[in-house]
């Protein structure tokens, strides 16, 4: 059953998943080392299968080209320097195959992240870098990079971040990294706040989907823009062409196609009274979504309309049939990815925590359910 929450302030005590910069640390292998297990088995083949046992975080995941492997950033205790790693999945499950960390001069002496990695169809990968002091809130610096293989290590920046378009705030994040073609990167840019909802309470990324962006790399220079009619965009994902894109918007429950050659833009799927629909995927004529859960949108003193998200139900809807189907899992889920040919789904799950606190009114222990901060990888059949 979905958890609905009865406002904002309900959701200040839930780790909002997305993940800070500072966030936990993570284990080191070097670059492409040869897996400690030759497995390609999950521990437990049991439906939806459970990808990753991380102490720490495992996050945005994306499959390769040929559906014949998974990437996402990774997470694990144990590093002084807090590094957000890039990992590598068989498709099935099992052992990783590779774990890269340490994408900076400095080595260990500073905090370097790799989020959103995404494999385009020649084999150019894309992420978002980052890196800065160990234990820094935020990033010193950070930028959308692109990479000639899959080796993130000999990526170049082809875009700062934070970054202004004109007529436009001020973006200083970028969500959801999409390929959309051999030249451009599609994503959500974004604002981040860092905020401490409570006395005693642990501090929660806050991001605020803004608008999305184009980013042009078919030039000498990198180009980014805007798409207009997108504000309050909470997700994107490559349509069937390189001239479509699906997206979101926050408080909505409906998802959108818009044609970027032409502008023309309209409702692919509404979920009604399933609630808000975010993080979007579409593959082989399927639309994957996060729907909604304990989820709420609405507008905040300091940072204006903001989506507060702590994660919801995976749907999938075949779009020739309109065809909605729930799929069933622990706890609650973010940011599904559909496998190339549309029969798999992997997704984040976050665990729910159900545990006895004191009521003031009654003066007795009640119970009360948060959601994990940190997610691991499940597996879904998309029948």
């Amino acid at each position: 059953m979905p958890i609905v929450p009865g406002s904002p302030t309900d959701l200040c005590r839930l780790a909002l998943a997305g993940g800070a910069f500072l966030a936990i640390a993570c284990g080191h292998t070097d670059p492409f080392s040869a897996p400690p297990f030759g497995t390609t088995q999950p521990f437990d083949p049991a439906p939806p299968v459970r990808l990753t046992f991380n102490e720490s975080a495992d996050r945005g995941a994306s499959w390769l080209p040929d559906g014949s492997a998974i990437l996402y950033s990774a997470q694990q205790l144990g590093r002084r320097d807090h590094d957000v790693c890039l990992a590598e999945l068989p498709a099935s499950g099992g052992s990783q195959r590779r774990l890269v960390c340490n994408l900076s001069a400095f080595g260990d002496d500073s905090t370097n992240a790799v989020e959103s990695p995404v494999l385009s169809a020649d084999g150019r990968l894309a992420y978002v870098k980052s890196s800065g002091r160990i234990g820094a809130v935020s990033p010193e610096r950070e930028a959308v990079a692109v990479a000639p293989g899959p080796d993130p290590a000999s990526a170049a920046d082809v875009q700062p971040i934070p970054y202004t378009i004109p007529g436009e705030p001020r973006h200083n994040a970028v969500r959801q990294l999409r390929w959309q073609g051999a030249d451009r990167l599609v994503f959500i840019g974004a604002h981040v706040a860092y905020r401490v909802p409570c006395q005693f309470c642990e501090m929660d990324t806050i991001v605020s989907g803004l608008k999305l962006g184009v980013l042009d790399l078919s030039g000498t220079g990198a180009a980014v823009s805007a798409l207009p009619g997108t504000d309050f965009a909470s997700s994107v994902a490559r349509g069937p062409t390189d001239d479509e894109i699906y997206f979101t918007l926050g408080g909505d429950s409906r998802v959108f196609r818009r044609v970027l050659s032409s502008g023309a833009t309209d409702v692919v799927h509404d979920f009604g009274a399933a609630g808000i629909a975010r993080d979007v995927h579409v593959a082989a004529g399927r639309l994957a979504a996060v729907v909604g859960g304990r989820v709420a949108f609405s507008v905040d003193p300091e940072l204006g309309p903001t989506q507060w998200d702590s994660g919801g139900i995976v749907h999938v809807v075949d779009l020739s049939s309109a065809a909605d189907l729930a799929l069933d899992g622990p706890g609650l889920f973010r940011r599904p990815a559909l496998s190339p040919e549309g029969g798999r789904v992997v997704a984040e799950g976050y665990p729910l925590i159900i545990e006895l606190v004191f009521d003031p009114v009654t003066g007795e222990q009640v119970p009360d359910t948060t959601v994990a901060r940190d997610a691991d990888l499940y597996l879904f059949g998309a029948p």
